[in-house]
C-alpha cells in the first residue's frame, strides 16, 4: 500500500534541518520568500518570477530552486484560480493543499493588478478578492505580507472634490487594506505622495517614483537646448521640474481646470517656449486621454512644436476613447505615447504603432529582493 502520511519522526524538525530549509527556500529576515497571485495578477507576477530567477542567476546563486508561486488550486483533478465565486456572486480564496499550500513564516507578495480591461472584472471585485487574499494569507501565518500593486487604485480619490460632498475613499482603501492584514505596499508612481500617510505607521508604503524610467526614455533628448519638458497640469510640476533638472531641459506648465473627475478645460500654458522644436509631456496616468490632447495641441498649433512625445506610467484609456488618441497622432498632436505595463493593456492599445509598452517586472522583482533582505530601497528610487 502506497504510504500517505507521514510518522511523527519524519514530521520533526531538527534546528539544522531548519537552517537547511531557510536556505533552500530563500529565506531572509521576514521570513521565506514566496509569491502569491490574484485573478488579475497571475501574468504579472508570473513576469517578476522570471526576473527575480534570472536574476539570481546571473549572480551565481547556487540556489537551483525556483520562487514559489501560488496561483491556483486542484479540484476534482483541475487546476483552478485560488478565488473560488460562488453562485450568489460570493467569494472565498482557497490555498492549495497540502506543501504547494504551505504559508506559515514566509514574507509573501500578493499579486494585483486591480486596474484592467480585459477580465471584465471591476476595480471593486479585484479589490475585494485582494482584501480577501491578504487575510487568509495572514490566518494561515504568513509573516509578513506585502500587497504588489503596480498601480495603486483611488489614489485620485485622496481628499473631496471642492465643494462636493464626497469622502476620502483613498484613506477607506487604505484602511480595509491594514484591516486586511498587509504589512506593507508596493507600488509604481503614486498619484500623490500624501495617500503614503494613509497607510502608515500600520503598513509601510515603497512607491518607485516612475522618474528613473522616464529618464531612460528620453535619455538622447539630454541637455539639448530647443527641448521642453511640460506637465499637463499643475499637480505634477514637480515632477516635470526634477526631470526637467536632471535632464538640462526646459520646462512648462499647462494651466488647466478640471470640472470634473475625468473632464478638464485647457486655460493656458506657463513657461518658456519659444524656440522649441520637441516637447516631452510627463504624467503619472490617464483616464480619457484629454489633457495629453489638450496640452499637444496647443504646443503644436500655438507654439509650433513639430514633435510631442508623450510618457505616462499608468493608461486607463478605454476602448471607446482610443479614437481621439489615435486622430491626435494623426494631427501632430501626439508624436510617441510611452506607457508601462501596470496596467494590463488590451490588444487595441499594444496594435498601435505610435505607442510603446515598457515593462515593470525587473525593477518590482529588484524591489522585492531589497526589502526581503532588509535593504534600503533608496538607491533605486532615485536611481538615474
Amino acid at each position: 500500500m502506497e504510504k500517505t502520511a507521514k510518522t511523527l519522526d519524519e514530521l520533526f524538525l531538527t534546528p539544522e534541518e531548519f537552517e537547511d530549509m531557510k536556505y533552500r527556500h530563500l529565506s531572509g529576515p521576514n521570513g521565506w520568500l514566496l509569491f502569491a497571485a490574484c485573478s488579475s495578477g497571475i501574468d504579472f507576477a508570473e513576469k517578476v518570477k522570471k526576473d527575480y530567477e534570472e536574476m539570481l542567476r546571473k549572480k551565481n546563486s547556487q540556489l537551483l530552486q525556483k520562487v514559489p508561486l501560488i496561483k491556483e488550486f486542484e479540484e476534482n483533478g483541475k487546476k483552478k484560480e485560488m478565488t473560488i465565486r460562488f453562485e450568489d456572486t460570493e467569494t472565498c480564496p482557497r490555498l492549495p493543499r497540502g506543501l504547494e499550500g504551505h504559508v506559515a513564516g514566509s514574507d509573501v507578495y500578493v499579486f494585483q493588478c486591480v486596474h484592467e480591461s480585459i477580465s471584465g472584472r471591476t476595480v471593486n471585485e479585484n479589490l475585494m478578492e485582494l482584501y480577501q487574499m491578504l487575510r487568509t494569507l495572514k490566518v494561515h501565518r504568513a509573516k509578513t505580507v506585502t500587497a504588489v500593486l503596480p498601480y495603486l487604485a483611488y489614489s485620485r480619490q485622496d481628499k473631496p472634490t471642492f465643494l462636493e460632498r464626497e469622502a476620502s475613499l483613498s484613506k477607506l482603501n487604505a484602511d480595509l487594506m491594514i484591516a486586511s492584514g498587509a504589512n506593507g505596499v508596493l507600488s509604481y508612481h503614486l498619484h500623490t505622495e500624501g495617500v503614503r500617510g494613509f497607510f502608515e505607521p500600520h503598513a509601510h508604503v515603497v512607491p518607485l517614483t516612475g522618474l528613473d524610467l522616464f529618464l531612460d526614455i528620453f535619455s538622447e533628448f539630454q541637455g539639448k537646448s530647443d527641448i521642453v519638458a511640460v506637465s499637463p497640469d499643475a499637480g505634477g510640476l514637480k515632477f516635470v521640474l526634477k526631470f526637467s533638472e536632471m535632464m538640462d531641459l526646459g520646462h512648462a506648465v499647462m494651466n488647466k481646470y478640471r470640472y470634473t473627475k475625468d473632464s478638464s478645460s485647457l486655460l493656458g500654458v506657463v513657461g518658456a517656449l519659444d524656440g522649441k522644436k520637441k516637447a516631452v509631456i510627463l504624467d503619472d496616468e490617464t483616464v480619457t486621454g484629454s489633457s495629453l490632447i489638450n496640452a499637444g495641441r496647443a504646443l503644436k498649433d500655438n507654439y509650433s512644436i513639430d514633435e510631442i512625445h508623450a510618457a505616462v506610467s499608468h493608461l486607463k484609456i478605454t476602448k471607446n476613447r482610443i479614437s481621439s488618441i489615435i486622430d491626435a497622432n494623426k494631427n501632430g498632436y501626439l508624436t510617441t505615447l510611452n506607457v508601462t505595463d501596470s496596467i494590463p493593456q488590451p490588444d487595441y492599445i499594444k496594435d498601435l504603432p505610435f505607442v510603446k509598452i515598457y515593462g515593470l517586472s525587473k525593477r518590482i522583482a529588484t524591489v522585492i529582493n531589497m526589502l526581503h533582505y532588509n535593504q534600503s530601497v533608496k538607491a533605486l528610487l532615485h536611481r538615474r
